[in-house]
């Protein structure tokens, strides 16, 4: 077993602003002062704006965003400043150390790009006003100020990812080994023949239904934007495991270091988590025009669509930083063997050489609760269209009946694997592993199947594209072959 056997301290000593007692004491004061001041002035910019309708404009929405980020830099490390003053040992831990860092660079971060988006707002405002009303309105204001926080959130992570993994505290394992599927040399000689087409089916169905989408103008419509933002992370979720897997059946040890089993961890619960709330934003687009389809133009509009799938990925990396912040600082000294193809986060932890129950439990409350609360929406969601369109004919009522079923058959074979590892992580059965299969491998599969290659829509466009790019090019094709038999 390889071993990585690093000292590191525990907790950081800050010298502050001075050793001087008299000056200390001023300073405690003036800080104080300066921190209430900030704190205050900043809080009424943003009451303010968000009680005066006549401020709900570009301009004044980031300016109430820059009071808020103001506030943040300000108490990253101003109270614990004003704390050290009349205090001794001056110390910070080391997890409250990156804690500091990550805050500094996501609060600076997003306010270098805040000022940026309101500098360019106001040269909008001068050199274009009257394309200003068109080109700043609320949903690129949004944009802007999304970006900002997705920004600086990314910068500081960049920022970080290097520093707190430097020399630990820990003798931590190197890397783990992973059982696979089998330990049978015929079996795995099958696994590696099947899962290789697979995956090639996985990638090729996926990429094109997202090159149809593109490719055909009457299909950018939220639907079929939100189907082709499906399909890319379908293939992103067959391809953080898939690739390796399929190695490691004619490959012995089946080994990954411990930074890629953290990256498999990571991009598993990025993709997994951003693919559960897209289902509801599909679910939610549907419950729209079937429910309220005078209304579907107005309320689905693009920015709408953008907010949602823009926010599916944003919760995927929130749900997934807030899964790797607790395992990846975790003692792993010990056991590194994982009975599965790839590092599942309910075996990872368990190998930590500490009581995990808490881990576990942060496990059950983020993995689980988001698993089990998406799925009912999609349950909910669901019911809801049906019995809406009962009260139509019994034509849509076949038809509608038989696209839902096949939904729900999808919707549960990705969703109940997850539910049933995640929701219960204090035990492990031998079916986990071939649970996860279904998440990872057949529901990538059956998602193009299900909910677009059964649409005419989709149907009729890749029939376009076909006679576009494969068909156009056999007259010419032929025409050469023609000339070379002539001469």
């Amino acid at each position: 077993m390889n071993h990585g056997n690093n000292s590191r301290v525990a907790e950081f000593v800050l010298l502050g602003l001075s050793s001087s007692w008299e000056l200390q004491y001023f300073f405690f004061m003036l800080f104080n002062f300066l921190y209430i001041i900030i704190v205050l002035g900043n809080l009424l910019i943003v009451l303010t704006v968000i009680s005066e309708p006549a401020l709900h404009i570009p301009m004044y929405i980031m300016l109430s965003n820059l009071s808020i980020l103001d506030v943040f830099l300000a108490t990253y490390a101003t109270p614990k400043m004003i704390h050290d003053f009349l205090h001794e040992p001056k110390t910070i831990s080391f997890e409250g150390c990156m804690a500091q860092i990550f805050l500094l660079h996501v609060f600076a971060g997003g306010e270098m790009v805040l000022l940026v988006a309101m500098a360019y707002d106001r040269y909008v405002a001068i050199c274009k006003p009257l394309h200003y009303a068109t080109i700043m309105n609320l949903c690129k204001c949004t944009g802007l100020i999304v970006g900002s926080w997705v920004i600086g959130v990314m910068h500081s992570l960049s920022q970080l990812a290097f520093t707190v993994n430097l020399p630990g505290n820990n003798s931590r394992v190197a890397e783990f080994v992973l059982l696979g599927l089998s330990s049978s040399w015929e079996l795995q000689y099958f696994f590696f023949m099947l899962f290789n087409f697979l995956y090639i089916i996985i990638v090729l169905g996926n990429l094109l239904i997202v090159l149809t989408v593109i490719s055909e103008p009457a299909l950018h419509t939220p639907m079929y934007i939100m189907l082709s933002n499906l399909s890319i992370l379908d293939v992103f979720l067959a391809t953080y495991a898939t690739p390796k897997m399929i190695h490691d059946f004619l490959h012995e040890p089946k080994t990954i270091s411990f930074k890629g089993c953290m990256a498999q961890i990571f991009l598993l619960h990025v993709f997994a988590g951003g693919e559960m709330v897209l289902l509801v934003a599909m679910a939610y687009d549907r419950y729209v025009a079937i429910c309220k389809p005078l209304h579907y133009a107005t309320i689905m509009n693009l920015c709408k669509c953008t907010g949602l799938i823009v926010g599916s990925w944003v919760i995927g990396v929130m749900h997934s930083l807030s899964q790797l912040a607790f395992t990846v600082n975790l003692p792993f000294c010990g056991p590194n063997v994982v009975n599965s193809y790839y590092c599942d986060l309910t075996l990872v932890i368990k190998l930590a050489c500490t009581d995990t129950y808490i881990p576990e439990v942060l496990m059950l409350l983020d993995s689980g609760l988001m698993g089990v609360a998406s799925f009912l929406l999609l349950l909910a969601s669901y019911t809801v269209i049906l019995v809406t369109v009962q009260r139509h004919s019994s034509m849509d009522m076949t038809k509608a009946r038989s696209t839902l079923t096949a939904h729900i058959i999808v919707v549960s074979l990705f969703f109940g694997p997850c539910i049933f590892i995640y929701a219960w992580p204090f035990s492990n059965f031998p079916v986990d592993k071939v649970l996860s299969v279904f998440s990872t491998v057949f529901t990538p599969i059956l998602n193009p199947i299900i909910y677009t290659l059964r649409n005419k829509e989709v149907k009729l466009a890749m029939h376009k594209l076909k006679m576009r790019y494969v068909c156009s090019g056999l007259p010419s094709q032929l025409s050469l072959l023609r000339l070379d038999l002539l001469s």
